[in-house]
């Protein structure tokens, strides 16, 4: 049998190898030392990656991509992905994202206090009062976007 190149690629084959790939501890030891010995550090430039941020946003953009990705939504398979993984992912996160947040609770519970502070001396009542404290909520909230890490 003479050999012929591949013109396609079989998504099956695709899936396998990357599914392997992942489950190999090799491949986990060489992430890790990748990830503790880059040519780079991510934070190096960040200015430049912010406008290559920017230029990639602005292409997907140019492209549809957003609008193309939200119409081949398929509701079915995400209700089938929530029931197959989604509790056991969420309850996961609880233990493997914890450091995580406990790096980022103190600073955004000074926030919110201090929001909450300035809030609670606002009128209320129904109507303006409302509005105004929801408004004074979101632009104090917002002061903070961005710096809570």
């Amino acid at each position: 049998m003479p050999m012929t190149p591949t013109t396609t690629v079989d998504p099956t084959v695709m899936a396998k190898n990357w599914s392997a790939a992942l489950q190999n501890p090799t491949n986990a030891q060489k992430l890790v030392y990748k990830y503790s010995n880059p040519r780079a550090l991510f934070n190096a430039n960040p200015t430049q990656s912010q406008s290559a941020l920017l230029a990639g946003v602005q292409r997907a953009v140019s492209a549809n991509k957003y609008a193309n990705s939200m119409a081949a939504a398929d509701p079915n398979a995400a209700a089938a992905n929530m029931a197959s993984f989604g509790a056991t992912n969420w309850s996961n996160a609880g233990t493997q994202k914890l450091a995580h947040y406990q790096r980022v609770t103190p600073a955004l519970a000074s926030a919110i206090s201090s929001v909450k502070a300035q809030i609670s001396q606002m009128p209320k009542g129904r109507g303006p009062n409302n509005i105004a404290r929801m408004n004074a909520w979101a632009t104090g909230m917002g002061a903070y976007y961005g710096k809570i890490k």
